[in-house]
């Protein structure tokens, strides 16, 4: 028996000690203790501890059914949202995401990654269990350099690495499963369990924001691997910040899954100081101005002229005419 068993069975013993009890129609009461007992319980049933990076978080999938999984939402996501099919886009996004994979530990080297674009002007992408890593056409536009992108693959890889997509639903499943099964052997009532539900769900969300930043910390490395400029590692997030103007209200920044950018930002910058300055970093490369061009052609909710305005100023930046990356 672990040291964790005997502890959670001294506390129960105690906390039977403890419990008021109705002799007339042997009704347990609900307690304080109870509640204790109940936060230690759930504890206990849940220890499926990863290894790595996550090494003691929870997590009851192998990475074997990390792929399996994440293979199977993939498929359903054409059903969902449209892909676009451009073979330029896609070889470069492929070509930036297997560049920076391979920079990765050998260790760390789980699954075998894909990289779709979906044809969507919202700035965003998304990272599925397994290596299945989607960005937005509009991500795709507003990035101006190739060592923003970078960071924001780096950041999606994070995910599947530390294996958040799995975690979060072990938590969901297995948080629901044993609070149900505690609450019965107890004799919680509905009000109790509510209440618990409702810390355990925010829990998740802090959860979330805690993710995003380790995430975020492996972008960092990756673009530090992948020797490109980690001046731009947040530079992306300010861009969040000019896009989306409206700051959220306290409740929303506590039960929000993301922390928000100035955070991140700060975050980040903190991170930077970890690494040895590269003497030569890469901000970008001929193929980011080529993919730059190609977008041109899309339709965005950003104004076509903005976007032209970048393309030329990239150019320019870095000595560049529209013939060389024809």
């Amino acid at each position: 028996m672990s040291p964790l068993n005997y502890f959670v069975l001294g506390v129960w013993h105690k906390l039977k000690s403890w419990t008021i009890y109705d002799r007339s129609d042997k009704v347990f009461e609900m307690s304080v203790y109870r509640i204790l007992f109940v936060f230690l319980s759930l504890l206990f049933l849940t220890q499926c501890a990863t290894s790595g990076r996550n090494k003691g978080d929870i997590n009851m999938y192998s990475t074997g059914q990390d792929a399996k999984l994440g293979a199977y939402w993939a498929s359903q996501i054409p059903k969902m949202m449209p892909l676009l099919f451009d073979e330029r886009l896609l070889d470069f996004v492929n070509n930036l995401g297997q560049k920076i994979v391979h920079q990765f530990p050998e260790e760390e080297r789980l699954f075998d990654y894909h990289f779709k674009i979906v044809k969507d002007p919202q700035v965003n992408a998304f990272a599925l269990p397994g290596g299945y890593i989607f960005v937005n056409l509009g991500l795709l536009q507003v990035v101006e350099e190739e060592a923003e992108l970078a960071m924001v693959l780096g950041h999606e890889m994070g995910h599947v690495v530390y294996r958040h997509g799995t975690e979060q639903l072990t938590k969901a499943q297995g948080f629901s499963c044993c609070l149900a099964i505690t609450a019965n052997a107890v004799g919680l009532g509905q009000i109790q369990v509510e209440l618990i539900n409702l810390f355990g769900q925010t829990g998740l969300l802090f959860y979330g924001r805690k993710a995003e930043l380790e995430s975020d910390g492996f972008g960092v490395e990756s673009l530090h691997r992948s020797h490109y400029d980690l001046s731009y590692a947040h530079t992306f997030f300010e861009k969040l910040q000019k896009i989306y103007k409206d700051k959220p209200n306290r409740l929303e920044k506590m039960l929000s899954t993301h922390p928000t950018p100035d955070v991140r930002i700060q975050e980040v910058k903190v991170a930077v100081q970890k690494y040895k300055a590269d003497p030569n970093p890469i901000v970008s490369t001929p193929s980011f101005g080529e993919m730059k061009k190609v977008l041109q052609k899309y339709p965005s909710k950003h104004e076509q002229s903005q976007l032209i305005n970048q393309y030329h100023a990239y150019l320019k930046q870095h000595g560049l005419t529209p013939s060389d990356v024809r």
